[in-house]
């Protein structure tokens, strides 16, 4: 197979995942090392319609500032779905945060009609009664309801995919330790749709500053959209740095990135091992049974309410500091407890530090 026929093929795969525009494609062809010229890209673009099977159509769209995009369509008479297709379809929809399913219902029974009417012969309906029935989620830890989900989840989608600036007017309670630095309004350039602990938020980082925030999407109580266009590459690249740094996705008290050492009682490790908490996570038992977590990251409230989460059956060796945070939060607790004075709001871990005037 020749060079530019190897090329062609890559291209060609990549777009049966999705439509591409030429960015996408230089980035691939970075990827796999190959020194393309963006002339040469556009070209193999153009010939891709000389590839495509018969059941596929190539359609080319042109969008702002005449960027292109290219898409396989295709004949849907011949896609088929089996069994485990649709019960991947169905797990999906009734194991999905609670949010999208109370916002999205019309479009679930939209999908499922248009399965039966495609699919009648796979029993779709069938499966669907089973997975009403027998498919549960608890739904524990996620969120009841919201007034407005529905828009703000497609706005923020929207600046995302366009690349546009949001006005941030006013933001609610503090969900995940927002520098008090922080002043509303704001510019904020959204990057991500993340979901995380049964809520869905929004990160980005505000313009000018270097600071990246994670908003809960609850938390957004005025905004507006703007036109402003902004680049995102680079900054992708610092927010999964930044969140590399973090335990869990809450802003960490200071700058200082720390190696922590947690022990665990045997059953606990167990459990605790199989699971994903950090990327750095290493465990290793100990002689009595005892498993030890090792992690290399910043001290946020997030770690220390989950270090608390698992009772007795943990406790921290190493570092001083996190031994002292974890400590002085059980004495709080305690004197909760001793003392008839109203609960009121304490965070300890809210990182203060300036924001970056760059």
């Amino acid at each position: 197979m020749s060079k530019k026929s190897k090329n062609l093929l890559r291209i060609y795969n990549r777009l049966k995942r999705g439509p591409v525009n030429i960015e996408v494609i230089k980035q691939r062809a970075k990827s796999h090392d190959l020194n393309i010229s963006e002339r040469t890209l556009y070209r193999y673009l153009d010939e891709l319609e000389d590839i495509v099977q018969h059941n596929e159509k190539l359609i080319i769209t042109e969008g702002e500032k005449n960027k292109k995009t290219w898409k396989i369509e295709y004949d849907e008479s011949s896609a088929k779905l089996n069994e485990f297709d649709i019960q991947s379809y169905l797990l999906f929809k009734n194991l999905m945060p609670l949010p999208l399913v109370k916002s999205r219902k019309e479009t679930f029974v939209r999908i499922e009609n248009l399965f039966y009417k495609s699919y009648s012969k796979s029993n779709f309906e069938d499966f669907s009664i089973f997975a009403d029935r027998q498919i549960s989620n608890s739904y524990f830890y996620e969120l009841l309801s919201l007034d407005g989900y529905q828009k703000i989840l497609n706005d923020a989608i929207w600046s995302i995919q366009n690349k546009r600036e949001m006005r941030l007017v006013e933001v609610g309670y503090d969900y995940t330790c927002i520098p008090q630095t922080v002043a509303y309004p704001i510019d904020f350039l959204p990057l991500q749709i993340l979901y995380h602990r049964g809520v869905i938020h929004l990160s980005g980082i505000v313009k000018g500053k270097n600071k990246i925030l994670a908003i809960a999407l609850n938390q957004l109580k005025k905004y507006s959209l703007t036109n402003n266009m902004f680049d995102n590459r680079d900054l992708l690249a610092a927010l999964r740095r930044e969140m590399d740094n973090r335990f869990g996705i809450t802003d960490n008290m200071n700058n200082e990135i720390y190696d922590i050492e947690i022990e665990f009682s045997e059953l606990t490790g167990e459990f605790v091992k199989h699971h994903f908490w950090h990327h750095s996570q290493n465990f290793s038992k100990l002689s009595n049974g005892n498993y030890v977590m090792t992690l290399r990251c910043g001290i946020n409230r997030e770690l220390v309410g989950w270090i608390f989460q698992w009772m007795s059956n943990a406790r921290v060796i190493k570092l001083q500091i996190l031994q002292s945070l974890v400590k002085e939060k059980h004495l709080e607790i305690l004197d909760n407890y001793e003392s008839d004075m109203p609960l009121s709001s304490n965070n300890s871990f809210m990182n203060t530090e300036a924001l970056d005037k760059n």
